[in-house]
């Protein structure tokens, strides 16, 4: 078969398959349309020619406002002066006979009128002439009068002179005593002598007042709190000497450290220092504490994020804490964690600076030199610190110039709280006083500093009395 020829026969099967589809095509046509497409569909033609309008069953109409009862809008106004007849009927004054008079009887001449003449007010003073009293009304000795004297006028009564007429009543110059001679300074003076430290306790939780003359004459209140924190176990006393710790939180290793300090401070000085209890860094009550305190031992310290966020928001708007290692081992395992928080807490700005001795927190109330001795330097025992070391110091950490916090290695709550009641066998008893007024001077310095929660408290009611 040629060529020619292959081309031919494909041409008709071309055509073939050409209309045997169109076929097909035609056929499924007709069987949809025939049969109204798929099954349980119907196509529905609507066509709408009128529409009924549906009206409201209620119509509103708005009626106009009617007035029940008429009103007078403006009525007239009679300004003529009104008068009223009074009668004024004066009788004979008779002077008393015990008071002579002072003056001489007046020789005026007698006025226009029969017999003399009838008197007349003058400057409020009411006189007479010499012939007024035959008339029955005048008073007697021509211008004598009877009252109080107070300027400069007519010729008796309370428009004369010094001297004129019969004075009686209180002498204004020495009977009646000017209550505010001496005090001066109006509603502010009374305002400086009214408010005092006792106004606020209802309202603060410390308030403090030094007499710039005399720095131990301090006077206040003060409610101090102490951190209660969650410890790694509790404490166990490491040797003879240091039972207090036993079975005690790490956040209260010596219970009776803080009262002693409160009980000194109450007998020694005017500052009502009261122990409000314990409080924790997730308090909403810790923002407006003004001194925090916090001691440890050798149990290291627990604490979330979230708490230590809350510390460092609270030190940077003026609080301030007090942290005391009773280990006095700066490389145990409270003093490592304690100052890992306040790390946590004020990120870079957690520099610990090294107190130097003329510090003012050396002589804020009672005059140090540098800190005093406390566990570090008196007691040591190699099963409580591995190594005996000395802090001559104490640090702390500033913001823009103001102290937030204070590290000791010193022990003194031991000293603070147990010196006193150590037994003879283990050293004991040691004197106290000097590291009870080191705390005394803590506590006022930090009650005393510029921007501390005290100052705030102090700007704030100064404001207040402004108004």
């Amino acid at each position: 078969m040629t060529l020619a020829q292959k081309f031919k026969q494909f041409r008709k099967y071309g055509i073939y398959g050409i209309v045997g589809s169109a076929f097909v095509h035609l056929l499924f046509g007709l069987v949809i349309l025939f049969t109204g497409g798929e099954k349980g569909e119907r196509i529905v033609s609507v066509e709408i020619k009128t529409y009924d309008i549906i009206k409201p069953p209620v119509k509103f109409e708005a009626q106009p406002p009617r007035l029940i009862k008429s009103f007078d809008l403006a009525k007239d106004v009679d300004y003529t002066p009104q008068t009223a007849l009074r009668q004024i009927q004066f009788t004979r004054a008779e002077a008393p006979s015990s008071v002579p008079p002072t003056n001489a009887p007046a020789t005026s001449a007698p006025s226009g009128g029969k017999g003399g003449g009838e008197g007349s007010v003058f400057f409020g003073a009411l006189t007479a002439s010499s012939g007024a009293a035959d008339l029955g009304w005048g008073l007697p000795a021509g211008a004598s009068s009877y009252g109080r004297s107070f300027g400069v006028g007519g010729s008796g009564g309370w428009g004369a002179g010094p001297g004129d007429g019969k004075d009686w009543g209180p002498q204004f110059a020495s009977d009646v005593e000017n209550t505010r001679s001496g005090g001066g300074g109006g509603l502010s003076a009374m305002r400086e002598n009214l408010l005092s430290s006792e106004n606020f306790e209802d309202r603060f939780d410390g308030f403090i007042e030094v007499n710039p003359r005399n720095k131990k004459d301090i006077r206040g209140f003060l409610n101090i709190y102490q951190l209660e924190y969650l410890s790694s176990r509790l404490e166990k006393s490491p040797a003879a000497g240091w039972d207090v710790v036993d079975n005690q939180p790490s956040w209260n290793c010596v219970p009776q450290a803080l009262q002693s300090l409160a009980h000194y401070a109450n007998d020694s000085t005017k500052l009502r220092v009261t122990i409000r209890g314990t409080i924790r860094l997730d308090s909403k009550e810790l923002t407006t504490v003004p001194f925090l305190y916090m001691m440890g031992f050798q149990a290291s310290v627990r604490y979330t994020k979230e708490e230590a966020r809350n510390l460092g928001n609270y030190l940077k708007k003026g609080g301030f804490i007090f942290i005391d290692d009773g280990n006095a081992y700066q490389p145990g395992a409270f003093n490592v964690t304690a100052r890992q928080m306040l790390k946590d807490a004020l990120g870079y700005e957690a520099i610990f600076e090294r107190l130097p001795n003329t510090h003012p927190l050396y002589t804020a109330w009672e005059n140090f030199n540098g800190p005093p001795s406390g566990e570090d330097l008196v007691r040591y025992d190699i099963a409580v610190r591995a190594v005996k070391e000395i802090y001559p110091y104490v640090e702390a950490i500033f913001i823009n110039g103001r102290m937030v916090a204070l590290i000791s290695n010193k022990g003194y709550n031991f000293a603070w709280g147990y010196w006193k009641y150590l037994p003879t066998s283990a050293g004991g008893p040691y004197d106290n006083t000097r590291q009870l007024q080191f705390g005394l001077n803590v506590v006022v310095y930090a009650l005393t500093q510029r921007g501390g929660i005290v100052d705030q408290n102090r700007t704030k009611i100064a404001s207040e009395q402004k108004r």
